[in-house]
Order: structure tokens, then sequence, then C-alpha cells
């Protein structure tokens, strides 16, 4: 079984921390090592900003720990030394966008809203609400184990759902190290996935999937991605639907003709399996990037 926690800290420091691929670090006394020993790989952290607002904004999972004398915060490097030296790595499993921190981050309140304790040890039943608050898709059944790559069996590559690719395309980017969010908001239009490489950066790669239904509004949304961002903009849809998509393109979708790439259902789940199965073996190695 994982434990779950909550991580406070200003938000100068958690946006270097995303910035740093998923490092945050405790001091190096008494009472904060108890905490930092308990912290264990697999446990799930909620990112909880104490300035300039209160607010949780995203969770990941612990990746590993090891202590660490190189100053990497601003003010460890103002300092010339290691002002939290006990850390840990973490995988970024959802994180709002930060123009949406102060509107969509969650409060927390009741024991311990102070967070005098370096991380915050809560339940599973007080930490659904706030998963649920942050990623409405999250599925609160998973909670309790450790997070597992699935495995795509060739029999199962002919009849994914909508969901199962947009899954599969979120996996991808998360073994990426991308800030992987389903249901991106463009204006009134939500896109199926966005990958952005920092929590205040605009989408950097966006995906739409089309098993069925209007493909002509998958287009013009990924159109508008590629003006207002300049997003490098994917259609995953299923072979039989390239034909149709080549003559939207050569049409009236002539201006992406050159900057969409259309990607395969079934070399989507070839690629998640190649990189899940990497993922595994340099997990089982220890030799994570």
């Amino acid at each position: 079984m994982r434990n779950f926690w909550i991580v406070p800290g200003p938000a100068q420091n958690w946006k270097h921390a995303f910035l740093s691929n998923g490092i945050w670090g405790l001091k190096d006394d008494v009472f904060s090592k108890v905490y930092w020993l308990a912290l264990a790989p697999g446990d799930l952290i909620i990112f909880y900003l104490t300035s300039p607002i209160k607010r949780a904004v995203g969770y990941g999972i612990i990746r590993t720990k090891f202590i660490q004398t190189i100053p990497l915060w601003p003010d460890e490097v103002k300092a010339g030394r290691a002002l939290w030296p006990l850390r840990f790595e973490f995988d970024i499993q959802f994180l709002l966008p930060e123009i949406q921190w102060r509107d969509l981050g969650v409060s927390i309140s009741g024991e311990g809203v102070g967070f005098r304790k370096p991380v915050w040890l809560i339940a599973p039943e007080k930490i659904t609400p706030i998963i649920q608050g942050l990623d409405p898709n999250f599925a609160i059944k998973a909670i309790a184990e450790p997070i597992q790559w699935p495995e795509v069996h060739d029999e199962d590559l002919g009849k994914p759902t909508h969901e199962d690719v947009k899954d599969i395309m979120m996996q991808i980017g998360r073994l990426q190290n991308y800030v992987v969010n389903p249901e991106y908001p463009m204006g009134d239009e939500r896109l199926d996935v966005v990958w952005r490489r920092l929590p205040e950066s605009v989408p950097t790669y966006v995906f739409e999937v089309q098993i069925s239904g209007d493909l002509y509004h998958a287009l013009a949304k990924l159109k508008h991605a590629h003006d207002i961002w300049n997003s490098k903009i994917f259609l995953v849809a299923s072979d039989e639907l390239r034909g149709q998509v080549n003559q939207l393109l050569s049409g009236t979708f002539h201006e992406i003709g050159a900057t969409l790439k259309f990607i395969g259902i079934k070399k989507a789940q070839s690629l998640y399996q190649t990189k899940a199965t990497i993922y595994k073996i340099e997990r089982e190695l220890g030799i994570l990037p």
C-alpha cells in the first residue's frame, strides 16, 4: 500500500521543482529526517502552494530519495549551500496550468492546515476529494496502488476506445517527462491531450483523438491550437481515416497540411508499449534519467 502526503512550499520553489524534472527537498534536521525516511517510492504527493496563495495545484508519484549538498533552489544558490539536502524525485501525474492555480486550485482545510510539518501524511479518504477536485478524470480505484504501466497486447490493437487512446497519449507524455493534461481548455473548446514543458507554458504538443465523430471539428481545433500557440499538432486515428484526413489537408485545412502529423492508433500503441518496457527496465536497474 502506498502512503499519501501533502507537500507544502511557496510557489517559487514549486516552479523550480517542476523545472528541475521533479525534485523536492527537506531540511537536514532530526524533525525533517523522520518524515523524509518515511517517504517511499510509489507514494503519492500533493503539490501544495503556501504562498502567495494557499492551493493544491497537482499531484505526483515519488520515484526515489537521495541526499544532495549541491545548491538547487534560488535561496540555496544565494546562500551558497544546500538548505534542503534531504531530497526526493517525483513524476508529475497532473498539474494545473499556472494561470489556473488561483481559480482551480483546491483549498485544504481542517487538521494540519498550518502545515508546520515538512510533509503531511493524509488518509486515503481525505485525499480523494482533493484529487477529484483537481482532476475529475482520475480513476479513484487506482488511488490505493502504485501506478502500473499497462501492457498493450496484440489482441487489443484493433478495438481501443477514445478514452483508451487518450490514456496512451497521456502515458507517453509522462514517460517523456512532460506536464500532461487531458481536456485542456482552449476558449470554449477542449483539447483531448496536451503536453507542456513547464507549468506556466502553453501546450508544446497537442493531440486530438478521432475514433468516430466530426473529423472536421477535430482538425479545426488543431489548426486553432497551432495558430494561437504555435503548438506541434497531431491527429491520432485509425489508418482507415488517413485518406479523408489527406483530402481535408489538401483542401479546407491546407494551411496546416505540412504541420499536422497523423499517428495511426496501432503505431501509438506500439510506441507506448516500447517506451513503457524501456521505463520498466530502467526503473529495475535504477538508471532512470
